[in-house]
């Protein structure tokens, strides 16, 4: 005798064929766009794309639930906008640009050499970049795809979630802004223009990556590079930040593995790739325990008996 057959109750079915069918054209028309355009960047369009990813998960939601989901993500990409709009704006406020303390401090901690330059005068041979640099601009380009991924998944799986992940992403942005205006520092390529490192430095994160139909890391380096925002490192903050909330999803130590090592090797693709010093990037962690902890006592002032289950640090 067979296995009996197990039926689907009705109306599950229909509601399986339009969440499928939506879901499966709109990643198809993000294929297509990523494919014809490169990957979505700038803020608005981006949040644009999670929104209505969001609604194509679940397209037969409540129309206020789509409607909610508007008024939960607009204010806080409006947040990040305005970050993304004055983060440099230290180059008009006259405030000092530190570029030789940096070269010093790094110096410094590493016995008269700076790690940027070396490891470019190891792996960097007659200008040829080395094969595994694909890797370095994947893990470079990650900044701007992977922490609003890890956003749009935590909506969906739990507002509550993504509402302390959201706004450990702000204040850690606006941690940093608010470094940049008043302690604004050059990045290493820029040491190595203006002669205080006497040596060439490659912008290497973007060499090589050319898997759509422009290369993209070398455009975001155009249009995302800031020569007044190096300390403390965002990029190296958002890579440990995104481990952290993912840590204690993570039920397999296959999982932590590629965790542990994903803000590891987003620090040595900035030290190499000639975008931060070592010290940014230890700032840059240094700022994701400051953000988690203001974050925490405001969240035990706003709610003291906040469930431990699967909760944010």
């Amino acid at each position: 005798m067979g296995a009996p057959t197990v039926e689907a109750p009705t109306g599950q079915r229909p509601r399986w064929l339009l969440r499928s069918s939506v879901w499966s054209a709109y990643l198809l028309a993000l294929a297509v766009v990523t494919v014809v355009f490169g990957l979505p960047t700038d803020r608005i369009y981006q949040a644009v794309w999670i929104v209505i990813g969001i609604a194509a998960f679940t397209p037969d939601r409540p129309w206020r639930e789509h409607v909610r989901t508007l008024v939960d993500w607009v204010p806080l990409i409006a947040a990040l906008v305005v970050y993304d709009h004055t983060r440099g704006i230290a180059n008009t406020l006259g405030m000092p640009v530190r570029v030789d303390e940096l070269v010093t401090a790094e110096s410094w901690l590493f016995g008269g050499t700076v790690p940027t330059v070396w490891l470019q005068e190891q792996l960097i041979h007659d200008g040829e970049r080395p094969w595994w640099t694909l890797l370095t601009g994947m893990v470079y380009t990650s900044h701007f795809v992977v922490p609003w991924l890890i956003a749009a998944i935590f909506y969906v799986q739990s507002r509550e979630r993504w509402s302390k992940y959201m706004r450990r992403i702000v204040l850690l942005s606006y941690l940093g802004l608010v470094t940049y205006v008043l302690l604004p520092a050059a990045p290493p390529w820029f040491a190595a223009r203006a002669g205080v490192i006497p040596a060439e430095i490659h912008r290497g994160t973007g060499f090589g990556f050319h898997l759509v139909s422009v290369d993209v890391s070398n455009d975001w380096l155009a249009a995302q590079g800031n020569p007044v925002a190096a300390l403390p490192s965002l990029h190296a903050a958002f890579a440990l930040l995104v481990t952290v909330a993912l840590w204690p999803l993570a039920r397999r130590w296959w999982w932590k593995v590629p965790l542990a090592l994903f803000p590891l090797a987003m620090a040595f693709t900035l030290v190499y790739g000639g975008e931060h010093y070592v010290v940014d990037i230890l700032a840059g962690w240094a700022y994701v325990g400051l953000t988690i902890l203001l974050a925490r006592a405001w969240e035990r002032r706003r709610r003291p008996a906040e469930p431990p289950a699967e909760s944010l640090p």
